[in-house]
């Protein structure tokens, strides 16, 4: 098992795709996982499905709290047509123990939440 520093793994997926994003990211965000690929994978189809929405800023959100670790990426859009999520990318989320979810308003703003369940220790 290897720990991963989610606020570092965002911060250099922004780096390397060199986005023009805000980021809001809280400190101790870590997940123990046996392969961190599938989740890079997931992170940045999350943030490609979201720039296809809009041309403004994207914000990137990393919050702990009591029931988990939550990744949002949000972004305003004009857009009320939607595409769909492809299901492998729930799929991948299932060996963290997240959950995919859409949430927004059609027309006004778009969000994709990745929701780590907590683990006790």
């Amino acid at each position: 098992m290897e720990s991963i520093d989610l606020r570092d793994l965002l911060m250099k997926i922004k780096e390397q795709k060199q986005m023009n994003a805000n980021l809001t990211l809280e400190f101790d965000c870590i997940i123990e996982t046996e392969d961190v690929m599938p989740l890079i994978k997931v992170i940045n189809y999350c943030i490609n499905y979201i720039s296809q929405l809009t041309d403004q800023q994207q914000q990137i959100s990393l919050n702990a709290g009591m029931s988990g670790i939550t990744i949002g990426f949000t972004a305003f859009t004009s857009k009320t047509d939607l595409p769909q999520i492809n299901p492998q990318v729930r799929e991948a989320l299932v060996a963290y123990d997240a959950v995919l979810e859409q949430k927004g308003e059609a027309g006004k703003y778009t969000q994709l939440l990745i929701n780590f369940k907590k683990r006790v220790i």
